[in-house]
């Protein structure tokens, strides 16, 4: 008797599971409409984009403590730090920040980049970095 791994009446179920995966891996890929990206030197706030108003990609300088500069990359999908002149650039390597709550943090230069969104920063009890 050959036995298979689904028979034709779990067919339906079986794709409908495979559509919900896809489209959740899709929603997930995308930022949340009012996702802005917060840059912070010495824990005050210099700039504020919101993202999802890019049209086209734009490149910001800014100079934090010690002369340290940033290039940074403001984008419909992200932020990111695209340049870094302190001598570990580990801000550099947290790459594309596409979800609220993300952050990227040059600690020479006391820089601080991070994403909010709809559901961060409201009614929360407490916030860890």
């Amino acid at each position: 008797m050959e036995r298979r791994l689904f028979n034709r009446r779990e067919l339906p179920i079986l794709l409908l599971m495979v559509l919900a995966a896809a489209l959740w891996l899709v929603l997930s890929r995308t930022g949340p409409e009012g996702t802005r990206a917060i840059v912070e030197r010495d824990g005050e706030t210099i700039l504020t984009k919101e993202l999802g108003g890019l049209e086209a990609p734009e490149l910001v300088e800014i100079v934090g403590k010690n002369g340290i500069t940033l290039t940074l990359e403001f984008s419909r999908e992200g932020a990111r730090v695209l340049e870094a002149s302190c001598p570990d650039k580990t801000c550099r390597r947290e790459g594309l920040l596409t979800r609220a709550g993300e952050s990227a943090v040059c600690l020479p230069g006391r820089i601080v980049l991070r994403l909010e969104g709809p559901r961060t920063g409201q009614n929360l009890d407490a916030e860890t970095y």
